[in-house]
């Protein structure tokens, strides 16, 4: 008999190109995963995979039927979440994505509210980049994704709610070269200091390269690339890297006075934009608007503040003291 367990075992093995990685995602062993596979093979009467030096790819067939199992889990999460409309928001599962700037400031407040105040959620996070978080979305794996999306606005099939603005900018430790150097010279030795980023889209790039007066986002001196912010933090509180970051996300650091931002713009366009994107015609389930109502809570109490303080201290006569070699 045809499974949604085995649609499921298929569309991920698709995704994932590689029996030893699906099966880790699905908490399987290999030879299960495999088992399913054969199963559902033996059941429609097709061979659906090759095996190729790339990995798994599905046979022409195999593709039809993958068309298929998409729409019939979408139809299966869109069931799951009309019976969780009926039940309310106090219990249910949530699946959502937080871009890894705003994951940074954001998520642990609101996951210690969700364990304190809703202990019957069920709530399962993936952070990641935009672009990553975006497709997942599209595939209806997330119900929905927190992230900037200035450089990748979503398509009109989502719909998108505003949030408080981040704000972009390079952080340096307290006590920088950079600190001393004056505001015409900055840019001209920004070069000299590897820069410390996220795995950033084209768009970002552009401006960076902007910042730093080179002819392409190639050129930039990127020499840390990571997807954790607070790893980038750290190593930047105890090198002479330049971070790229928001100000919300490093907003702590920012106000005990050991990370500064260097006087240089970003974007001439402003605040990033920061939203929640969802499917423009699919109902949220209580749970997940619940927790859509705690992140617009929780982002005021940080929002541009963070920028304002940052500024106030780039401009601040003790600051500047502070700065000065003992």
């Amino acid at each position: 008999m045809l499974s949604l367990r085995a649609l499921r075992h298929f569309s991920v093995l698709v995704e994932e190109r590689n029996y030893s990685r699906a099966a880790l995602r699905l908490h399987l062993t290999q030879s299960a995963l495999s088992r399913s596979i054969q199963s559902l093979e033996d059941e429609l009467g097709l061979q659906l995979l090759d095996r190729t030096a790339t990995g798994m790819e599905p046979t022409q067939t195999g593709r039809m039927v993958l068309d298929y199992a998409h729409r019939i889990l979408g139809e299966e999460q869109a069931l799951r979440r009309e019976s969780e409309l009926i039940r309310g928001h106090d219990s249910g599962r949530v699946a959502f994505g937080v871009g890894v700037f705003p994951a940074a400031g954001l998520l642990s407040p609101l996951l210690t509210r969700v364990a304190c105040e809703y202990p019957g959620l069920s709530v399962h996070v993936e952070i990641e980049s935009w672009q990553r978080l975006f497709d997942k979305l599209r595939r209806d794996r997330l119900d929905f994704v927190v992230a900037v999306t200035h450089s990748l606005p979503p398509s009109s099939e989502f719909r998108a709610r505003p949030l408080p603005p981040q704000h972009g900018g390079l952080f340096v430790r307290r006590g920088h070269p950079l600190l001393q150097a004056r505001k015409r010279e900055l840019r001209s030795l920004l070069g000299q200091y590897r820069l410390a980023a996220t795995d950033l889209p084209a768009r970002a790039r552009e401006h960076l390269a902007r910042m730093y007066r080179v002819l392409s986002p190639e050129q930039l001196p990127i020499g840390l690339e990571c997807d954790s912010v607070a790893t980038l933090r750290d190593v930047t509180l105890h090198s002479d890297v330049v971070l790229f970051s928001t100000y919300e996300a490093i907003r702590h650091e920012i106000e005990a006075g050991l990370l500064a931002a260097l006087p240089v713009e970003y974007s001439t366009f402003g605040a990033l934009t920061y939203s929640i994107i969802h499917h423009e015609r699919r109902s949220l389930s209580p749970a997940a608007e619940k927790l859509i109502e705690l992140i617009q809570e929780l982002l005021p109490q940080g929002g541009a503040a963070a920028h304002k303080s940052a500024q106030a201290r780039r401009r601040s006569p003790a600051t500047r003291r502070a700065r000065s070699p003992a």
